[in-house]
Parts: C-alpha cells; sequence; structure tokens
C-alpha cells in the first residue's frame, strides 16, 4: 500500500492521522490527561511488545469504529508507532499489516479500559511501567 514511494506513503499516513485521531490525541500527539486520552509519545510503543498491546491499539474505539479499511488502520498505527514512539518500540517491531488488524479489530471489548489496564499489568511483569 505505498503509494508513490516512501515519502507519499509517510504523508498519506500523516494526514490520516490528522483527520481520524488528531481530534483526541491532538495534532502533536500529546493527548489529554483530563479526557483520559493518552498521549502517543513512547506508550504505544511499550503496547507494541506484547501480543495483547498490540490488540489494545486496534481495539481503542477510534479504531475500533473508525470507517477506516484495515489497511488505511495498519499504514497510521505503524506511522504512529515510528512517528511518536520509537524510542520505545520493540527492536524487533514488526509492522501491522491489513490482515492482523481486520483480525484483531474484529474483537470489540465492551471494557476496553480492563483490557489497558490488564496490558498495564502485563508490562508491568516484563518490568515496564507506563505512567499515563
Amino acid at each position: 500500500t505505498m503509494r508513490g514511494g516512501t515519502a507519499a506513503a509517510y504523508d498519506y499516513a500523516r494526514q490520516s492521522y490528522l483527520l481520524h485521531c488528531a481530534g483526541c490525541h491532538l495534532p502533536d500527539g500529546s493527548g489529554s490527561k483530563v479526557n483520559d486520552v493518552p498521549s502517543l509519545h513512547g506508550i504505544p510503543g511499550h503496547f507494541a511488545k506484547v501480543p495483547e498491546g498490540r490488540a489494545f491499539l486496534t481495539q481503542v474505539p477510534g479504531i475500533a469504529y473508525s470507517p477506516l479499511g484495515n489497511a488505511e488502520v495498519a499504514e497510521i498505527l505503524n506511522w504512529m508507532l515510528r512517528e511518536y514512539s520509537k524510542d520505545t518500540l520493540p527492536s524487533d517491531f514488526v509492522p501491522f499489516t491489513e490482515a492482523e488488524v481486520a483480525k484483531l479489530r474484529e474483537i470489540r471489548p465492551a471494557e476496553i479500559f480492563k483490557v489497558r489496564a490488564a496490558v498495564l499489568a502485563r508490562l508491568r511483569e516484563l518490568g515496564v511501567t507506563v505512567e499515563y
């Protein structure tokens, strides 16, 4: 799904982020503590370290219920992780694929905050503490 090369794909993902995600996470990815919208700086990179964290990233309401196609979601997630969380991404990070997003996005947890709490607990077991 590279649209005319790396620079074009990067710009496309950035524009999609601004259109579909920045309303809550803000254009710079800083989020809003008051509204319980986490910063995208560092946190998602940690989530990408465990399978349940990868799943969570595709299941947050803004993605699970978005009109975006799975290929677009994969592009945005990969862009967001590299743009805002490159310092915390695992060294063996495998980019999201359309197929993975399609599979994980079908699961729509009723209580996403419980899912997030479970991911945070799993990361703590691995010695990674994430501060919201």
